[in-house]
């Protein structure tokens, strides 16, 4: 039983064939009043009548003349179309009212009056009820077809943003590299192996819409170890990462990355001994908070550098496609500290 709802409900043919079957036993059952015989002949002329009106305004006046701007002709045709079918089927009912001598206290003139407003009323209702289906799915299939446009095109602009951040990385890590190679032969090798898992991460979890939470924060740990290999003495780098709950959430690839690298890349943690990196990551009742905060370089050549540029860009374009209102991104740019703070609803 449950498979065949599952195919009408599935199947507008169906729909329509039962909705017609509907409005035939009905006008049988309506007509039964006089005998079967009387019943059938007219049932089967009122249904016949109905479909004409219902589809050739479904089919012909609606897509044909009044979405192509000939709205003259649509309004001069529907009415000859109500008004021709509303007459014959009067002529037709009247014609067997005297085959099947029936007899009606009423003159022949005011009987085929009556049976044409009557047959007039009910096409009236016919057409009315194509145009508001026509329109109906007509707007449910433009929203969905703007839904699949605008899916589509979010896709393909976070693939894009995607690309650029790992493109971003990728130059970062082999300037790296550079540098260690350069100034630091013995740690070369771990060095790049921690590259090589990073890579893996890019390479290949990357290529989803998604990705486990817990993956991202793995690729932050290891990032963040990666760049920790640059410095002789341990410098005040903190990443704290909270999920008592443990719940499972499924992010962007690389959502937080950029904002992690913006850390190191404008923190003078080189030079300067009092410079810090605190960064915290925390869920919380299908929330994510996210905030990283680092110490202004001590000569800043422009003001607000770190606000600007392709990594925080690009965070605030995929925050726009993925998230919508669903989410909230501060920056605080103070003279001894740059602050940004992310919040995501799930």
């Amino acid at each position: 039983m449950s498979k065949i709802f599952n195919q009408i409900r599935c199947s507008a043919k169906l729909q329509s064939l039962l909705i017609w079957m509907a409005i035939y036993i009905l006008g049988f059952i309506q007509n039964l009043w006089i005998n079967v015989e009387w019943a059938f002949k007219v049932s089967t002329l009122n249904l016949l009548c109905m479909m004409v009106v219902y589809y050739v305004t479904y089919n012909v006046l609606i897509p044909k003349l009044l979405i192509k701007e000939k709205k003259i002709l649509y309004f001069i045709l529907s009415i000859a179309l109500i008004v021709i079918f509303a007459n014959i089927c009067a002529r037709v009912e009247l014609y067997l009212f005297e085959g099947a001598n029936i007899r009606i206290d009423a003159d022949q003139e005011m009987k085929f009056v009556f049976s044409i407003s009557r047959f007039a009323t009910i096409f009236i209702l016919t057409y009315a009820v194509s145009s508001i289906i026509f329109f109906y799915k007509r707007t449910t299939e433009d929203a969905r077809q703007k839904e699949e446009l605008l899916s589509e095109k979010k896709m393909m602009e976070a693939r894009v943003l995607k690309s650029q951040i790992n493109s971003h990385f990728i130059f970062n890590a082999l300037n790296n590299i550079y540098s260690m190679t350069y100034f630091k032969d013995e740690y070369t090798s771990g060095y790049v192996l921690k590259l090589a898992h990073m890579m893996r991460y890019v390479m290949e979890d990357c290529e989803t819409e998604l990705t486990p939470l817990s993956k991202d924060v793995d690729y932050i740990k290891n990032f963040i170890d990666f760049q920790k290999l640059r410095f002789e003495n341990d410098k005040d780098v903190i990443f704290t990462y909270i999920n008592k709950d443990e719940t499972n959430i499924s992010v962007p690839p690389m959502i937080f990355q950029p904002l992690v690298e913006n850390c190191f890349k404008h923190t003078p943690l080189e030079v300067d001994k009092n410079s810090f990196i605190h960064i915290l990551l925390e869920i919380k009742e299908k929330q994510i908070y996210f905030v990283a905060e680092n110490s202004q370089p001590l000569i800043k050549n422009k003001p607000s550098s770190n606000g600007k540029g392709i990594g925080i860009e690009n965070v605030k374009r995929r925050l726009e496609l993925y998230f919508e209102n669903k989410y909230s991104f501060t920056i605080s740019d103070n003279p001894d500290s740059f602050k940004v703070e992310l919040s995501i609803s799930m």
